[in-house]
């Protein structure tokens, strides 16, 4: 299930990205490339939030993968979650305590990158 959650972040990120990157419209169809990007942009908005709370709930109860996922969405501002050191260094901290490969980089180089910054 959690495989099916990430694929689902992925697919949704991936779908966030080309819709904000996408050329503006010409004026001919500007109202119908409108009123579908204001679609477009509610279902991303769903899709990122199901995504932010299926991740924290799988987090919460223990999940390393999940637990990393919460603490690089945090530290990026992704899923549409504020940016926050202090919640990312929490959730990254969990994940690398249960040994997750890359949880434990990511902290090293979040921290080089304020201690620079």
């Amino acid at each position: 299930m959690l495989i099916r959650i990430f694929e689902y972040i992925r697919k949704y990120t991936k779908l966030g990205h080309q819709t904000l990157t996408h050329s503006t419209p010409t004026e001919s169809n500007a109202s119908s490339a409108k009123s579908h990007s204001t679609t477009a942009c509610g279902q991303d908005e769903s899709a990122r939030r199901n995504a932010m709370w299926h991740s924290l709930r799988s987090a919460l109860r223990g999940d390393k993968e999940a637990q990393y996922q919460m603490g690089i969405s945090y530290l990026y501002g992704q899923l549409g979650l504020d940016r926050s050191y202090f919640h990312a260094e929490r959730w990254l901290n969990e994940a690398a305590h249960q040994g997750h490969p890359s949880a434990k980089r990511a902290l090293q180089d979040a921290y080089q990158d304020l201690a620079f910054s």
